[in-house]
């Protein structure tokens, strides 16, 4: 065991009066209910969950539409412009504008979900893995099966909230800065990067346990995963103030 981690006098710090926290019975049951799944050889299956290939399917989406809209762009600067395609595309924006609206809301709201969930890892659930790691690396992987089997409630809504940002790059944006909605859209992809530095390191530590390194490695990537989701999150607020500002001013004019 690391310095790192025995230097913790008081490892949960739930109840200091009690040699063995509540919550370490806890994880130590979950402990016995995974070798009840091991089988005869006494090692466990092991198979990518289902919500981290909807999230990698969904970030693979978001990749080649981005991509795709990139290439879109360049071709639009580089071809001329045709008088006939403009004087038909104006109405178009405001029959596409429920569309767009709804890809708006759905973007801004998964994002200040994902900001919330992005600092609560950072400063709630990944500093318990210090806190376990003195019980051992029973307890530790337990801990981390049961963090895995509840992770769809945060990993899910940032694949939806990516593709959301970039479908509206392919909708028709009605009041909407173009640029800010290709700035979230980048800081997206940002995202999808220092994520797979994070899963890998996630990885590393379900398979070889606890480790300072590991620790600080996963740290560092999340708060920048966090920053990230802040970033996006403000962006955000201003698209949908930039909206809802013009909306009301098209009602007022009418």
């Amino acid at each position: 065991m690391s310095n790192f981690a025995a230097d913790c006098c008081s490892p949960l710090g739930l109840f200091p009066g009690q040699p063995t926290p509540r919550l370490y019975d806890c994880v130590v049951e979950a402990v016995r209910l995974i070798r009840s799944r091991s089988d005869n050889s006494g090692s466990l299956e092991v198979s990518m969950p289902w919500f981290i290939t909807a999230l990698l399917i969904m970030l693979a989406a978001s990749l080649l539409l981005t991509l795709a809209a990139a290439v879109r762009w360049v071709w639009q600067l580089l071809r001329p412009p045709a008088p006939s395609t403009a004087s038909v595309a104006k109405p178009g924006i405001g029959e596409a504008s429920t569309v767009t609206d709804g890809l708006l809301l759905v973007g801004v709201a998964l994002a200040w979900y994902c900001v919330a969930m992005g600092w609560v890892c950072q400063f709630t659930i990944y500093p318990i893995y210090v806190d376990l790691a003195p019980f051992g690396p029973q307890v530790f992987h337990a801990f981390s099966h049961a963090y895995l089997s509840r992770l769809p409630i945060i990993v899910l809504p940032a694949g939806v909230m990516c593709l959301a940002w970039v479908l509206l790059l392919w909708f028709p944006s009605r009041d909407m800065s173009r640029r800010t909605v290709w700035a979230i859209v980048g800081l997206c992809v940002a995202f999808i990067a220092i994520t797979s530095v994070a899963g890998s390191t996630q990885g590393e530590m379900g398979a070889h346990g606890f480790s300072e390194s590991l620790y600080l490695r996963l740290m560092w990537s999340n708060a920048i995963r966090a920053v990230l989701f802040t970033a996006i999150g403000l962006l955000s607020l201003a698209a949908l103030r930039s909206r809802w500002t013009a909306r009301s001013n098209h009602e007022q004019s009418a």
